[in-house]
């Protein structure tokens, strides 16, 4: 991220922006977990799923299970195979990040 032309840390990132690092982790779990919820109610595996978005079964399987924090650009391949709009699954998650 930069400020001002300047790269900064995430640490000034989160100053700026107000968002605190903790706030931003619930806020990518809650996708990950609604985006599994979605596979699952559509009845997709993970296989199928992975092959779709152009990701690994075990990569998938990390995120699902928040082993790992997936990029932004994962979590929009994966809304987009689920067939997802991701602008609402944002905005309720920030909403109400739990």
């Amino acid at each position: 991220m930069a400020i001002y032309g300047h790269a900064a840390s995430p640490d000034q990132a989160h100053k700026c922006s107000g968002v605190k690092p903790d706030e931003e982790k619930r806020v990518v779990e809650r996708i990950c977990e609604a985006l599994k919820e979605e596979r699952i109610r559509k009845g997709i595996s993970q296989q199928r799923l992975a092959e779709t978005a152009g990701l690994s079964r075990t990569g998938l399987r990390h995120i699902e299970s928040l082993q790992t924090s997936p990029t932004l650009h994962s979590l929009l391949l994966l809304a987009k195979a689920l067939e997802v709009d991701f602008a609402p699954l944002l905005s309720s998650t920030i909403s109400d990040p739990r």
